[in-house]
């Protein structure tokens, strides 16, 4: 075997090694030209980066859920863009985006996916995995990709299909992965005319919708994964769900975890706190607070949905969330979710959820996983502020809060980034 301890595109770095199964300290051998780590131990050579204690190394985050707002058309691109996003995603250690396809111009068939697919190609710094739609007539064009369907109506014109349609909608899809928007329809159009958000989209539109998409996935061996739950009881379905032999995956989102109609109005942004599905209440947020703790909520995922500050000021449903990906598990580790879990919940199973997607292994730290990683430095507080905002939202549900951590350094296939600036770093031995 190559000595590859004096290969100039290699590079060494030794920490304490973070991951779902606990931590060590050690040494990583990563790979810039093929982008894997290549050796793991106490390994020879001069380190290239040491991290001292009270830094973690951990496999490099997964957001399977973000509007990266970008299309071929470009009609959203004051939202936000593949690069702006993905600056985003880096100050934010995130270092692989699942983008959601709700788009002005949207891939629902071969050639305007590949138009997609192109553009975020040229355009991210990150990795990025797209969503095809489910639309009327539609087909499962691709077999490596997962899909989603708007169940219920939420930002941009895009059919939902909460109704006797969906079956037939979703029939092509047998034995794929369905990431789905639960809100009733007719639960919501109920509704239309109650103050404030959170009346006109109420719990019961969550849980009516994931009773039925339950029952219409298992009909049809479509493998459903619930986006953004938000209440205790669209829990307690899809556990029952479980204990019935259904294979169901579901996810939360920080502001789900951090706001709730009642404390909302405490934080500096409460005013622009208004997302689909809405804030629920505080017995909600504590509910999926310990789902996520126990593993009956199996990913952490933003629902990044970045709008201009102008039409956050309008009501426009959306909030930015990637740039405090990072900061806001610093948040939950100190809240008491141990760390463990918070990368099983934000790297190991996101991985493993999005594994048939995308070229490489992630979600470890192992010999001949992809070298996207990032670096948590638990020495010192992050305040949140606007200036910092990395997203073209150019503002954060966080700002003013004080979290106990931030990312220190997100690596993206071998490639070391800078959270602040997204540039390269460089090594001594002019690798990285």
């Amino acid at each position: 075997m190559p000595d590859s301890s004096t290969d100039s595109s290699t590079w060494l770095i030794e920490g304490e090694l973070l991951e779902s199964t606990g931590s060590c300290h050690s040494r990583l051998r990563i790979c810039s030209d093929s982008g894997t780590i290549l050796e793991r131990g106490d390994l020879d050579g001069t380190p290239d980066v040491v991290w001292p204690e009270g830094v973690i190394v951990c496999p490099g985050f997964i957001d399977i859920h973000v509007h990266c707002r970008d299309d071929p058309g470009g009609s959203q691109r004051h939202k936000e863009d593949y690069r702006s996003a993905s600056e985003a995603a880096i100050h934010g250690g995130v270092v692989l985006l699942g983008d959601m396809p709700n788009n002005p111009d949207p891939p629902i068939d071969a050639d305007s996916y590949r138009r997609k697919r192109q553009l975020a190609d040229e355009k991210s710094l990150v990795d990025v995995v797209l969503y095809g739609l489910l639309a009327s007539g539609g087909r499962p064009y691709r077999n490596d990709i997962p899909w989603k369907c708007y169940f219920g109506p939420s930002v941009g014109d895009i059919d939902s299909w909460g109704d006797s349609a969906v079956a037939e909608v979703l029939s092509p899809f047998s034995g794929r992965v369905v990431m789905f928007h639960a809100e009733d329809p007719a639960i919501l159009a109920t509704n239309t005319d109650r103050p404030p958000h959170e009346q006109r989209r109420p719990p019961e539109a969550e849980v009516v919708a994931i009773q039925t998409i339950l029952t219409i996935c298992k009909q049809l061996d479509i493998h459903p994964h619930i986006a953004h739950l938000s209440t205790a009881d669209g829990l307690s379905v899809i556990e029952e769900a479980r204990r019935c032999g259904q294979h169901v995956t579901t996810e939360v989102a920080p502001h789900h975890l951090c706001f709730d109609i009642e404390n909302r109005h405490q934080f500096e942004c409460g005013q622009w706190l208004q997302m689909n599905p809405p804030l629920r209440s505080a017995t909600d947020r504590l509910a999926l607070m310990q789902g996520l703790i126990s593993g009956a909520i199996d990913c952490i995922a933003t629902d990044h949905a970045p709008h201009s500050i102008a039409e956050n000021d309008e009501g426009i449903s959306g909030v930015p969330l990637l740039d405090t990906f990072g900061g806001f598990l610093c948040h939950l580790a100190r809240e008491g979710v141990p760390w463990p879990v918070l990368i099983d919940r934000a790297s190991t199973t996101p991985a493993r959820l999005f594994g048939a997607f995308h070229d490489g292994v992630l979600g470890d730290l192992q010999p001949g996983t992809l070298a996207s990683i990032t670096v948590i430095d638990l020495r010192e507080e992050w305040l949140v502020e606007r200036n910092q905002i990395r997203s073209r939202a150019g503002w954060s549900p966080f700002e003013g809060i004080r979290f106990p951590g931030r990312v220190a350094e997100t690596v993206i296939r071998g490639k070391r980034r800078d959270p602040a600036t997204s540039n390269r770093i460089v090594t001594a031995q002019g690798t990285s």
